[in-house]
Parts: structure tokens; sequence; C-alpha cells
């Protein structure tokens, strides 16, 4: 019994040393601990077993139950529980009407009912939270030992007559086991560590014996024969029940992280080729692919807005949700509805996004760069190949024509010979601006070489595009620049006109325009020559 004593005396300051669960789990403890002192002193002669003495053993019980209570009910915040799993209730109630016709009064087992049913109610759902995912593994270990195990040895050593002092000496031991379990399952859940194999072993044989201990000490107590079947039955299901509550949780908890583990893998993985899309990405395109990523990782992810596009928004707007940030500059803004819970890693994704968000808004501005010409800022030919794959899903989807334009400037030599190349270049800039104002959206202006611009008009035949080039051809005769004092015009030749099957028959339209567009300048300049 000393080094039973010294044993529970060393369990009492390891649980005192643990922050946060250990104060409260350590005071229970040393009320435990000093009730089984007391009971063990009485029963060897060196405390006279007085009322008096049975009202403080009890008084110490019910005081030991009450930190953890509180315990657990911090652990409780916030859980959710199906009601189902109350039934677990139906085991100290079973006990305790089975005891109170064998203890006269009965007061202290109702009193000792209302504790249990207490720790119950808030370590069912601290318990729970385990295979969904909301608390460390730890938890199964030390948390079924408390309810299912101190439920029977309680009942135990409240039921008459006391088989004997090796069996009391046997209920201490795994007592002492017990609470062995209940200390190394909160250091395990404060360190964040996982349940090892002996752990397991000696939480299923604590199990086992005390709820074999129950049943002894009931065939001892010469109960009637119905009595001792029912006890019998229900410690059997007890027993089963907490190794259960212990190993089928265990494993939910690993599968769920093995699960979570590829889901994860899957969306990093994905976060670090976004974006996935061939084609070179568009704003949108960015917004789905961002929505889909964080609604793989969250269901309760229901918008997302990204300001860096002009707020382009997809999904709903609401009042709560994360903010995308990328080098302190706000990016965006993920949106939750519902519970607006997205577990411990949502916001470290969001965090990751974020980066990996900024990181292709300048790679997209290098694209930009590489794609576009820097005198005029039209598209150059690079710039042209990566658009004309949208142009022709468009033409197609939308059955909708197009025609190819090749404008080159007359007599574009003479104007920097005789006004220098800077005068040229101002020229080219206003004849490109022109072209972006006379355009539509959806058509492509490109400097394709030199004084040449190649036009993509969408949605037009080649009669609609002569009309659109005279208008064009009549702005630029218009221009006045300061630094060039002749008038300048512009030659036009034109091919397609028609939906065109694939990129390959656009390149030749091409070759087409510009051989109408030779024409053109033999023809004596200042005119629009549509290929035949």
């Amino acid at each position: 019994m000393l080094i039973g004593a010294v044993a529970v005396l060393w369990l009492v300051v390891r649980a005192f040393r643990m922050p946060k669960l250990g104060p409260l789990a350590g005071t229970a403890l040393a009320l435990w601990g000093t009730a089984w002192a007391l009971y063990f002193a009485s029963l060897l002669g060196l405390l006279s077993r007085s009322p008096n003495l049975n009202v403080l053993l009890w008084l110490l019980l019910f005081a030991g139950y009450l930190p953890f209570v509180l315990l657990l009910r911090r652990l409780a915040q916030g859980a959710r529980l199906p009601p189902g799993l109350y039934a677990f209730a139906l085991f100290p109630i079973g006990f305790t009407f089975a005891a109170i016709q064998h203890v006269h009064p009965a007061t202290h087992l109702y009193v000792l009912l209302l504790l249990q049913l207490l720790l119950l109610y808030y370590g069912l759902p601290a318990w729970y939270a385990v295979p969904r995912g909301r608390a460390p593994e730890a938890r199964l270990l030390w948390l079924p030992t408390l309810v299912f195990v101190q439920i029977g040895i309680t009942s135990w050593a409240t039921l008459p007559p006391l088989a004997s002092s090796e069996g009391m000496q046997w209920g201490f031991l795994i007592w002492t086991a017990s609470l062995w379990l209940i200390v190394e399952g909160l250091r395990l859940e404060a360190g964040a560590r996982r349940i090892e194999p002996v752990h397991l072993i000696v939480a299923v044989t604590v199990f086992m014996a005390m709820w074999a201990l129950v049943v002894l000490n009931w065939m001892g107590a010469e109960a009637p024969q119905l009595t001792a079947r029912y006890i019998v039955a229900l410690s059997s299901l007890a027993a089963w029940g907490g190794i259960l509550s212990v190993i089928l949780p265990l494993h939910l908890a690993k599968t769920r992280s093995e699960s979570k583990l590829t889901q994860w893998s899957s969306i990093l993985g994905d976060l670090a080729l976004f974006p996935v899309t061939r084609q070179p990405p568009t704003p949108e395109s960015l917004a789905r692919e961002l929505f889909e990523l964080f609604r793989r990782a969250c269901e309760n992810v229901v918008g997302l807005r990204l300001s860096v596009f002009d707020d382009l928004i997809v999904g709903e707007r609401t009042r709560y949700g994360r903010t995308l940030e990328d080098r302190g500059i706000q990016l965006g803004r993920v949106y939750l509805g519902g519970s607006r819970r997205c577990g411990p890693f949502f916001k470290l994704l969001v965090r990751m996004v974020g980066q990996r968000l900024g990181e292709v808004i300048r790679s997209l501005d290098w694209q930009i760069q590489a794609h576009t010409d820097p005198l005029t800022g039209l598209f150059n030919r690079r710039g042209f190949e990566v658009k004309l794959p949208y142009a022709l899903e468009r033409a197609r989807r939308g059955q909708r024509a197009i025609t190819l334009a090749m404008l080159d400037l007359d007599r574009f030599k003479r104007v920097n010979d005789r006004y220098g190349h800077a005068a040229g270049d101002v020229l080219l800039q206003a004849v490109a601006e022109l072209l972006e104002r006379n355009l539509r959206e959806d058509d492509l202006a490109v400097r394709w070489g030199g004084e040449e611009f190649l036009v993509l008009l969408t949605d037009s035949d080649l009669q609609q595009a002569v009309q659109i080039f005279e208008r064009v051809r009549a702005r630029i005769a218009e221009l006045r620049l300061t630094d060039i004092h002749e008038r300048v015009t512009a030659s036009v030749g034109l091919a397609g006109g028609r939906i065109p099957h694939d990129s390959a028959e656009v390149f030749r339209w091409i070759l087409e325009a510009d051989d109408a567009l030779i024409r053109a300048k033999q023809e004596g300049r200042d005119r629009i020559v549509t290929a035949t």
C-alpha cells in the first residue's frame, strides 16, 4: 500500500506540472488519493471506521469529480454530439439502481449518479471531437478511462460486502493504473503526441480487470440470481464499451487523418501547379480555379472576391471570411457561410494561396510584357499567338465570322527620313491608339512589325470589315501631329470573312491579307483591297 501511495502522489505531482489541464486534473487526483488513503487506513486499523469518516470519504469522492467536470466542460465548448451517444448514460444509471437495492440509505448513490451523469454530459462531446478531427487522439486514452473506470471503481467500492483485503488490493492496483492512463493521456494531449501500443494494452487490461472485479464483488454479495445476471451483462457491456470507446474512435481518427492527408496533399499539389489551365489564364479562370480549391478544402466556403481584378466575385459575398494577402498587399477575400468553421489548416491555406496568387500575378505581368509591343502597347506576334485560341473558341461557339486585316502606313520610311525616328514613333503610337478606340472589345489589334498592323475582327464578314476600315482610314488621314507636316494615309488588305476551322486557316488568311495589302500598294496606296 505504501508503494501505491507513493505512486499516486507521483501521479498527482506529475499532473500539477502540466500546463492548462494539469491543475484541475491534479486537484481531482489529490482528492481521490486522499479518500483512498483514509479508506485503506481504516481497513488496516490505523483509523476507526466512524460515520464521520464515511461522510468525509464520500465528500472527498464527490469533490474529486468536480474538477474533472469543469475540465471537460471547458473542452466540450462548441462541440456537438449526436443525441444517440447519450445512451452511454445507461451504464451509471443501471449500476446505481442495482446498488440501491442493497445499500440503505442511498442518498450518496444519487449524488454519485448525478456527478457521473455530469461527467458523461460534458465528456461525450469532448470525446466525439476526436474522430471528427477536432481534438488530439490522446484524448481517447484518458477520457474513456476517466468515465468508464471511475464509474466502475466507485460503483464497486460502494457495494457491500467487500470481497476481501486481497480484493481491495487488486482494486487499488487497477485504480492506480487508471490514474496513470489519465495522467499519461493528458500529457500526450498537451504535447500533441500519439498513442503508443503500450498505452492501448494497459487500457484494455484495466477495463477488463476493473469490470471483472465488479462482477466478482456482486457474486460475493449473494445477490438474487436475476440481479447477478443483470450486473454481469451490464459489466460486460461496460467493459467492451470502454474498450471500443478507445479503439473505434482511434481507428476512425486515423482513417480520417489519412483521408485528410491525401486531400491536403492533392490541394497543395494543385496549388503548386496553379493555374493548371494550359491556355494563358484570365481573371475569371483564376477566380473559378481558386474558388474550387477552397471548396475542396472547406465546404463552408461560399464565395471568393479578387480585388486585384476589379473586385471580381465568384459565388456569394458574406460578412465572414479571410483576407488573401501577399507581401502586405490585399488581393481579395474568401467568404465563409454556415458554421464558418474550416479546420485548423484553412488559415494556413489562405496564406499560401495569397502568396501563390501574388506570384501568378507577377508572372502574368511579365507575360504581358513579353506579349506586348513596348512602343504602342498593342500585342506583338507572340501575344497574337497566345490570344488566337480564345478568339477561335468564341467564333466557333457563337458561329461568328472572322476577318483578318493587314494595315500598313503609306510612305512611312519617308516620314522617318524627313522628320526623324522619334516622330515616326509618335505616329505609330497615334495609329495604335486610334485602332483601340475604333475597334470593338473582342477585336484584336497587333503590331505585326515595323509600320504594319494586323487586326482580327470578330463577328464581321468582308463587307462589314470594309466599312470598318474605311472609317479607320479616314481617321488616320485626319491625324494632325506636331512634328509631321504632311497627310498620313494607310493601305489595307482583307481576307477571311468566314468561321475558321482552326488556327492554320487563320494564318493562311494572314498571308492572303498580306498579298492583298501588296496589291493595294501597287494600285496606288490609300485604299482597301480584298483577297480573292
